[in-house]
């Protein structure tokens, strides 16, 4: 199972951190607009934060079954329940943690690296028979150097710096810009879809025991 930091990677191209198109073609204006209201339904825009919801069912679980596994599968994709949980309440049912994605290192050119961070916010709500999990995430971080062996430490941007958001764009630019904001959407559904899938094996096998 791939980890959080190595969910997604991405082309850097004219010093923006980007996703390449799928099919490695162009994307007019229309596609990229049509796209990104695509995407729009996979989230809530709250000020200048996106936030991702998923409700899962686990019927027959009870809430100190479900926040127990979940606690578990946090702590086995960011390394240490310690690092990325920030509360934890068994009896509310809650568990508020912080992790991000981060790209492999990309090389630019001869000289020079790069590599992009998009942290989120963690909040898992648990009852009987159900959880849910939300993502909140409210930028892109990036960084370009000539070595990246150390401590990442990038720049962070708004999603407002990007297009459409960014209405100003150059046209060449535009596809680019774009990148950052695709990145962030399937980052964070795959985040979503990796936190859930685990919760549900580790419920499944403790039935197979």
């Amino acid at each position: 199972m791939k980890h959080i930091v190595l969910l997604l990677g991405f082309l850097l191209v004219s010093g923006f951190p980007v996703f390449a198109d799928n099919s490695g073609r162009s994307l007019s204006d229309e596609e990229i607009k049509a796209e990104f209201a695509r995407m729009r339904n996979d989230f809530t825009a709250s000020g200048d934060d996106w936030v991702f919801t998923r409700v899962v069912g686990a019927e027959g679980r009870t809430k100190a079954d479900i926040y127990l596994k979940a606690v578990e599968v946090l702590a086995e994709i960011y390394h240490d329940s310690n690092e990325v949980i920030q509360n934890k309440d068994k009896e509310a049912g809650v568990i508020i943690g912080k992790g991000f994605v981060e790209s492999p290192i990309r090389k630019l050119n001869w000289a020079t690296l790069g590599r992009n961070r998009c942290w989120h916010l963690i909040k898992i709500d648990i009852r009987d028979n159900r959880y849910k999990i939300t993502l909140t995430v409210s930028s892109v971080w990036w960084e370009i150097g000539a070595d990246l062996r150390g401590p990442f430490n990038g720049t962070e941007h708004k999603f407002s710096e990007f297009y459409p958001l960014w209405t100003s764009c150059k046209p060449k630019l535009r596809q680019t810009s774009f990148g950052n904001l695709r990145f962030v959407h399937e980052s964070s559904l795959e985040t979503l879809d990796l936190i859930a899938s685990k919760i549900d094996r580790k419920l499944t096998e403790e039935d197979d025991w």
